[in-house]
C-alpha cells in the first residue's frame, strides 16, 4: 500500500521562482537529489493569485502513478507561512513581504499592510460607523482657527 502512494503522490520543493505568464502556472520541482521535474502545472482555488516563493514545499499528484504526469495541488513556505492563526481564522497572507488580510474568529477583519497603504483603486469606501485616525473622528471633528476668506484653518480636533 505504501508504495502506491509513492507513486500516486510526491512531496518536493520548488527550485525556481514559478512562471506564471501563460495559461497556467508552472514550476520545477525537486523531489530527490536525483529527481527533478520541470514544468509542472500548479492547480490552485480560483480566484485565489499565489506564487509560490523558491524553497515551497509542494504536493504532486501523479494520476497515473507516472511521475512525468503530476500536477502541483499544494503550495507552502516553512519559512514565510502565516504562523498563530486561531481555530476558525482564515485570511491572506504574503509572508515575503508581510502583508495580511485576517478574517478574526471574533468576527474582526484584520488588515496590516506592510507598506503601510491601502489601495482603493476606482472604488469607493463606505463605512456605517464612524472613521477615525489618530483618536479624531472624520466624520465628527472640529478645526480651530477659522477665519473669513481665504484663510487656513488649523488642524482636526478631537
Amino acid at each position: 500500500m505504501n508504495r502506491i502512494y509513492r507513486w500516486l503522490f510526491g512531496r518536493g520543493r520548488t527550485t525556481l521562482p514559478a512562471r506564471d505568464g501563460g495559461a497556467v502556472q508552472t514550476v520545477q520541482v525537486r523531489l530527490s537529489p536525483q529527481e527533478l521535474l520541470d514544468d509542472r502545472s500548479v492547480i490552485i482555488a480560483y480566484g485565489l493569485i499565489s506564487s509560490p516563493p523558491v524553497g515551497a514545499d509542494v504536493l504532486l499528484v501523479c494520476g497515473s502513478g507516472d511521475r512525468s504526469d503530476s500536477v502541483v495541488i499544494a503550495h507552502d513556505h516553512q519559512q514565510y507561512r502565516y504562523k498563530g492563526a486561531q481555530p476558525g481564522e482564515a485570511g491572506l497572507h504574503n509572508g515575503v513581504c508581510g502583508s495580511t488580510i485576517l478574517l478574526k474568529a471574533n468576527g474582526d477583519v484584520y488588515i496590516k499592510p506592510a507598506s503601510g497603504k491601502v489601495v482603493v483603486e476606482g472604488g469607493t469606501i463606505t463605512a456605517d460607523d464612524f472613521i477615525t485616525t489618530s483618536g479624531v473622528k472624520l466624520s465628527d471633528h472640529t478645526h480651530g482657527g477659522v477665519q473669513k476668506g481665504g484663510d487656513k484653518t488649523a488642524g482636526p480636533q478631537g
